[in-house]
């Protein structure tokens, strides 16, 4: 997507198919909080400690109410958690 991404991205959204995931890009996660265009997080958090890096929630603005749909621990130590975004308030 070269022109208007949140136009291509909502476009993409109402087509029938799979959902789309995004992998290793935080920046690109940013940009779509921003935009409101994440229905779905899912987030696993490692039993390790680093002391910088890129924020998951990075910039965010506005409040985002989640709902958990789904929670897993794997054998590393390690928590999936799966939310839904429910809305979005100011």
């Amino acid at each position: 997507m070269k022109e208007d991404v949140e136009e291509e991205i909502k476009k993409l959204k109402q087509q029938p198919g799979r959902d789309m995931v995004i992998l290793g890009s935080p920046r690109f996660a940013h940009y779509l909080m921003g935009l409101d265009l994440i229905d779905e997080y899912k987030i696993t958090v490692s039993p390790v400690l680093v002391g910088s890096g890129l924020r998951l929630f990075q910039g965010i603005k506005e409040k985002t109410n989640l709902k958990l749909i789904e929670n897993k621990t794997f054998d590393s130590g390690a928590i999936g958690l799966v939310y839904q975004a429910v809305n979005r308030l100011t």
